[in-house]
């Protein structure tokens, strides 16, 4: 990416992808002809993350050394790198914190061999949450793993390379426009930001905290890291002008790095396709109720919390994994899933366990995820999601049928061939009126479901 970061002076650097809708003073729309430039380096940008549709997503920092647990108040359930917030801590007392932050246990490569093994084809991590700490080795400031910890590792840095070297693709987390750590992030308008320390912040301290510490630190992030994508994180604090000159720094910058639409807001856009962004992020672990003709993707959680909780043991189970990851592949999108590391630097075993056994489904399934596009329609019943490359559809059932499975979608469409991925068993099958009727494999080559796959013609 630093070679094309080079030639990264092109038309690229001050266009935008769409229409703008946020206020009066966003810019005017390109003429048609660089309309479809833009669209076009969007598609070549995103084709490695359209393709790859299972993710892993990191939230680490200082509030997995609390997990859950602030002086006598234990969350059994819950954001917990939210703690801050949620216990009012004063920011000088949460930075303490700091000096106990040395996971010694650590291992990039360990980390990406888990996600290698669940299937999953690119990673992104938390480089500054809303508690303004930074994982990565910041000039900007000196709150940050490098300074302000034991532990004096860019654990940004280790991650990036050990992805690469393992062909995964790498992204970062960054809270653009919330920071309880410091008297500028706030902007006093917002009931998410810290009102117990700084009860009078302004627009204008905002202002400063865009110019001083978000814009610098999202220029360190791509020029200091070979990162392909920028996972954002904001509550509409910035003007429109300032998402424009981080839009356009991105571009400038590194044409090839992927945006969400976090950028600008989390709430899901009302204009499709959205501005400012390459892909959509859904709502926490809001799966959408159908496609919507544009990128996107649901970040997801494998209990109710982000960051490590040690007393949340609600853990989604490996077949519930599947389930959302062929919902949601099947309506177009991908399924960021969270780990949320230990503050020694481990990820969880449950999480392991689970996101392995998952990978074992993965392994004989992915024909049907990793680049796979939706169909004419997503799903029938509650187990039973489609998706389709070409002529060929997968039908992937997340309840194995016991004899028989008729799908009603194959209606008036002429089969050619049927089998099942990962079984050598022959499927009969024939079309009626009811659709399409087939047998089932002697034996289910996964415990969490199989998959038809059933060539057109």
């Amino acid at each position: 990416m630093k070679a094309r970061q080079a030639l990264a002076r092109v038309a690229l650097a001050t266009g935008f992808l769409f229409l703008p809708v946020l206020a009066e003073s966003s810019p005017a729309s390109p003429p048609p002809e660089a309309a479809v430039d833009l669209e076009k380096a969007r598609q070549e940008r995103i084709g490695w993350w359209r393709d790859a549709r299972y993710g892993l997503f990191i939230h680490w920092g200082l509030y997995a050394i609390p997990a859950g647990t602030w002086k006598d108040k234990v969350y059994d359930h819950g954001y917990s790198e939210w703690i801050m917030f949620s216990e009012k801590i004063p920011r000088e007392e949460y930075a303490k914190l700091g000096k106990r932050f040395n996971p010694e246990s650590f291992d990039a490569d360990a980390w990406v061999e888990v996600a290698k093994q669940a299937g999953m084809r690119y990673v992104v991590i938390t480089a500054k949450h809303h508690d303004g700490f930074s994982l990565f080795d910041s000039k900007v400031t000196d709150y940050d793993v490098m300074d302000a910890t034991p532990f004096r590792r860019d654990i940004i840095k280790e991650l990036e390379e050990a992805c690469h070297r393992a062909e995964l693709h790498f992204g970062v987390y960054y809270s653009v426009d919330r920071d309880w750590y410091r008297p500028t992030g706030q902007g006093n308008r917002y009931k998410q930001t810290n009102t117990w320390d700084f009860p009078d912040s302004t627009d204008e301290d905002f202002d400063r905290y865009f110019e001083e510490i978000a814009l610098p630190q999202v220029k360190e992030l791509i020029t200091q890291y070979d990162i392909d994508l920028l996972w954002f994180d904001a509550i509409e604090m910035k003007s429109p002008d300032q998402i424009k000159r981080t839009y356009d720094a991105i571009r400038d910058l590194s044409p090839d790095t992927i945006i969400n639409s976090r950028i600008w807001s989390p709430v899901f856009p009302k204009q499709i396709p959205p501005p400012y962004c390459d892909y959509i992020s859904s709502g926490d672990n809001k799966i959408l109720e159908n496609s919507v003709d544009f990128e996107w993707e649901n970040p997801g959680s494998m209990n109710t919390s982000y960051g490590y909780n040690r007393n949340d043991h609600k853990w989604v189970e490996p077949d519930e994994i599947i389930r959302r990851l062929a919902d949601i592949v099947s309506k177009g999108g991908n399924y960021l899933l969270n780990v949320g590391p230990t503050a020694e630097g481990t990820f969880p075993q449950p999480c392991i366990d689970r996101l392995l056994e998952a990978g074992k489904w993965m392994e004989i399934n992915e024909e049907a995820i990793r680049g796979a596009s939706e169909w004419r329609v997503h799903s029938e019943g509650d187990s039973v999601y489609f998706t389709a490359k070409g002529n060929t559809v997968y039908a992937i059932c997340t309840k194995p049928p016991q004899a028989r499975l008729v799908i009603e979608a194959f209606n008036n469409i002429e089969v050619r061939e049927v089998s099942v991925l990962g079984s050598e068993d022959k499927i009969d099958w024939k079309q009626s009126d009811k659709g399409l009727e087939l047998s089932a494999p002697g034996k289910d080559p996964h415990q969490a479901g199989l998959v038809y796959r059933i060539v057109t013609k």
